[in-house]
This record gives structure tokens, C-alpha cells and sequence, in this order.
């Protein structure tokens, strides 16, 4: 049987003006290895979605040769990277969060083009529901086995706190991540999460958002690797910005686990 939760403890946390930071630690292999395997498996395939495109596309079969070809077809998906696992595991840990409810209208494996595509701006895009709250929620996630503390994924140009900051600073960014979450919320339940949230964001004058960082580690947990970041972060963004970095410590090495989702020992 497949692990809906992710089973962790909390070893560290803290806050700081409005920014908060944890550790949360991972102990049970077994219990990572079914999550993987449920979950972010469902989430890395697009299994939903793939699942569609796999029945219309066999229906189109008429003869014994195209079915064959389809088939192959089907077999061709593209191997998935490190980055697009890491990203599913981070979407699919912050939607456990039962104070709260996290809505991602679109799962951004279908809008790859190319087999080594990786698209711009931020990693999670979605809707934090807390309360009769809604607020728009810009992530990025950062997988590290660096042994240094922080990881250099955290720092300096291209790191974690750095994309954070161009997602909440700089409107070019958000034009284009408010359009492209707009043209994916096709139901309306998600239509409604949009407008409440953007609703939000416009009065604010685009500061009430949620920024989440996800750390994600095979290593011994540091509250150094999330904690300096996390205050600098919250020096530089004032409320009504809600800032959020966590760090996963987790029991498999990171090499490992797109081999593990598909159903490798842990």
C-alpha cells in the first residue's frame, strides 16, 4: 500500500519578523519510499493527464501496425530529471499541511515541449487557503547533498533566497506568473481561488503574498542551512509578505530517488 503522508518530526524551527523556518526530519526509508512511489510518482508522471492521452491515443489505433506504434509511442515518454522529482516531492509535502489548504491549479509537467524542457520563473505556483484567507503562493525548491552549511543552492545569484526575492520584487515576474496561472485555472472553484487571491495581491499592491522556499537534503539537519536565509529574507520584505523556509532531511540519497519511485529498494 502506497504513504499519502510523508511521516517527519520537527527538529528545528524559529520566526523572525515575518518570516518562519524548520527542519523536519525524515526517519523512516520505508515510509519515504511509498510516498514516493504514490504521490510524487502520480505527480512526476502526470498520471491523471497521462492517462487520458494514453486511452484517446489507443482508441485511434485501427489497424494492428498503428496500434504497435502507439504503443512504442507511449513507451517513448521522456526520463524524468532530478529537478522535475524534486519539484513533485516539494508540491506534494506542503499539500500535506492540514492547518491549511495548498491548491496547484496546474501540474507544470504538461507544459513541457521539449523532453529536457525546464520552465521559466518560479517553481510553485499555486493558492493557500487558511481560514477565509486566500493568497497567492510562489515557491522554489532546491535539492543539495553539499556537505557545506548553508548549501550553496541557498545563496548568491541563482540560489533559493535570491529567486524568492525576484518573485515577490520584481512585477515583470509576477505578469508573467499571474497570466500563466490565469490560462491554467479551467474550473471554477480554481477561478475563484485566482481572483480572491489576485484580489489581495492588487490592494496590497502585489506584497500579500505567500513565498515558500523547500530545502531538500540527504544530509545531518543544520538550522544554519535555512536560518541565516530565512532572516535575511525577511529584512528585505516586509509584511503583509508571508515568508516560509523549510528544509527536509530525508533518509535516501538524492541520487536515488528517481529509480526509487518506480519502485527500486530504498
Amino acid at each position: 500500500m502506497v504513504a499519502t503522508v510523508l511521516l517527519s518530526e520537527i527538529r528545528y524551527e524559529g520566526a523572525h519578523r515575518n518570516a518562519v523556518w524548520r527542519g523536519r526530519v525524515v526517519d523512516d526509508a520505508e515510509n519515504f519510499a511509498k510516498f514516493m512511489q504514490g504521490p510524487v510518482r502520480d505527480r512526476v508522471d502526470d498520471s491523471e493527464s497521462n492517462d487520458e492521452f494514453a486511452a484517446e491515443v489507443r482508441g485511434l489505433g485501427t489497424t494492428g501496425m498503428a496500434t504497435e506504434f502507439v504503443e512504442r509511442l507511449l513507451r517513448a515518454a521522456p526520463n524524468r530529471e532530478g529537478y522535475e522529482v524534486g519539484e513533485a516531492l516539494a508540491e506534494c509535502v506542503v499539500s500535506q499541511d492540514d492547518k491549511r489548504e495548498i491548491s496547484w491549479p496546474w501540474n507544470t509537467v504538461r507544459d513541457r515541449r521539449t523532453p529536457r524542457a525546464s520552465l521559466p520563473g518560479a517553481d510553485l505556483v499555486g493558492f493557500c487557503r487558511q481560514d477565509k484567507v486566500v493568497l497567492l503562493l510562489f515557491g522554489e525548491v532546491k535539492s543539495s547533498s553539499d556537505s557545506d552549511i548553508p548549501p550553496n543552492v541557498m545563496y548568491g545569484s541563482g540560489g533559493m533566497t535570491w529567486q524568492l526575492e525576484e518573485n515577490a520584487t520584481r512585477l515583470d515576474v509576477q505578469h508573467t506568473l499571474l497570466k500563466w496561472l490565469r490560462s491554467r485555472c479551467t474550473s471554477k472553484q480554481h477561478v475563484k481561488l485566482y481572483r480572491a487571491a489576485v484580489q489581495r495581491y492588487v490592494a496590497s499592491q502585489g506584497k500579500e503574498i505567500l513565498l515558500v522556499g523547500i530545502l531538500l537534503r540527504d544530509t545531518r539537519p543544520a538550522e544554519k542551512d535555512v536560518k541565516n536565509r530565512a532572516k535575511a529574507l525577511a529584512k528585505k520584505l516586509a509584511s503583509p509578505t508571508q515568508i516560509e523556509i523549510v528544509a527536509w532531511y530525508l533518509p535516501v540519497p538524492i541520487g536515488k530517488w528517481a529509480s526509487l519511485l518506480h519502485g527500486s529498494a530504498p
